[in-house]
């Protein structure tokens, strides 16, 4: 008997240990990182423009004023930072404000030394400050063509029969588009951890025959059979864009951006990024860019998806130029939907203690009305605005909207 309490009250210590440090860990504040810059060496705004054009046309279609590469790398990155839900991108506003603290200018962030990087760091409250330098950024095309024409009629075309002539056209092409990163992290103390080198290639072959309007091709993708005009965007397996002129008209960092072969690299190469801080600096984690557990696959309920109450969560994340990316810490394990709407709020008039006039609280101040895009992993989804009165602002509420809210409403009518 006193053998049996003893291991009762061992498995009770054991398991309320692990309880704690699940508690604790729940709670271990996310490392904020400082992306300070990527240095463009890639020679991408040269006369050739993207790579892919003759260079006796390259100034017609150059992306050279359209692509800003250095700022378009740091905000995709500090996009991929926040999908992770363990890293906070430090926001370019406050790096500003460190910046004129100590009176610092883009330019002499790159000669930093490790006195200057640790008095920095300190005054972002970063854990991290990453630098990059893209070595490499183009893409190379290889083009081919072959047509023939056949005559249709034969006997019945000398009976008075209709005859016509159809090109049978044969084509070939293969783009390849390769980055190449050099980074560098260091820690709070201006210290380097460490410089990985990334590299991220991708083909996109396209081979086809167009015979009148019938038109049968073979991509990386898959096959695809069309007749007559058929948009890229209406084909069962949509072909990324590498065309010049469609590049031109694109804008770095958009939503766009992400379906040119150019923008599948960068994806790429910034989740490789992002890999290597996890494996150079911690903590560890699981991506939604690697395999999940086959209970992740299933979508199997864990007890982390049974909530009480209406689903809230706070915007993480905004880009300024993206209006409908907005990063909420909501994800799948509380069983949001794709457009299920949300109601935002923030922040109203201060409640002040009677006596001492201390501010105690806010009284929350609805402003509008957001939905989700997309699911990331499972405490991170992106939302976009339905209607909205004021100016969103990271730490702004998002709190699910219910049949109980609006029932009051329903009532009154």
């Amino acid at each position: 008997m006193k053998r049996f309490f003893s291991y009762l009250l061992l498995v009770g210590f054991s398991l309320g240990f692990i309880l704690s440090t699940a508690a604790v860990s729940e709670a271990t504040p996310k490392k904020r990182v400082a992306v300070l810059y990527f240095e463009d060496n890639s020679r991408f705004d040269s006369p050739t423009g993207c790579g892919c054009i003759p260079s006796f046309i390259g100034n017609i279609f150059s992306t050279k004023k359209r692509w800003d590469l250095e700022a378009g790398f740091a905000k995709i990155l500090n996009r991929k930072l926040v999908e992770t839900n363990v890293y906070e991108p430090i926001p370019k506003d406050e790096l500003l404000d460190a910046m004129a603290l100590m009176t610092l200018s883009r330019h002499s962030l790159k000669k930093l030394d490790q006195a200057q990087r640790a008095t920095l760091a300190k005054h972002l409250n970063a854990d991290v400050i990453v630098l990059g330098n893209i070595r490499k950024f183009n893409q190379e095309r290889l083009r081919t063509n072959a047509s023939r024409t056949l005559r249709e009629g034969g006997r019945e075309a000398q009976r008075g029969m209709t005859s016509y002539t159809a090109p049978v056209i044969l084509r070939g092409s293969l783009h390849r588009v390769t980055i190449q990163l050099n980074m560098k992290f260091y820690n709070a103390s201006g210290d380097a951890v460490a410089e990985p080198r990334i590299s991220a290639t991708r083909d996109h072959s396209y081979a086809g025959t167009r015979f009148a309007s019938l038109e049968a091709s073979v991509t990386e993708e898959g096959t695809n059979l069309s007749f007559g005009q058929t948009s890229d965007k209406q084909r069962k397996n949509p072909r990324p864009i590498v065309k010049p002129t469609e590049l031109n008209e694109i804008q770095f960092a958009s939503a766009e951006y992400d379906r040119t072969l150019f923008g599948m690299v960068t994806n790429e190469a910034l989740i490789k990024v992002v890999l290597a801080l996890r494996d150079n600096v911690g903590p560890n984690f699981i991506t939604r860019w690697e395999p999940q557990p086959a209970a992740s696959e299933k979508g199997a309920q864990t007890p982390s998806t049974i909530t009480d109450g209406p689903v809230k969560g706070k915007i993480t994340y905004l880009d300024n130029e993206n209006p409908d990316m907005i990063y909420v810490n909501i994800g799948s394990d509380k069983g949001i939907a794709i457009n299920q709407e949300f109601t935002v709020s923030t922040k109203g008039k201060p409640v002040r203690d009677i006596d001492t006039g201390e501010i105690l609280t806010y009284v929350p101040k609805q402003i509008g009305t957001l939905a989700v895009s997309e699911i990331l992993t499972g405490k991170v989804s992106v939302f976009r605005v339905v209607e909205i009165a004021e100016p969103l602002k990271i730490g702004d509420v998002v709190s699910e909207t219910t049949a109980e809210a609006d029932a009051p409403e329903e009532k009154q009518e």
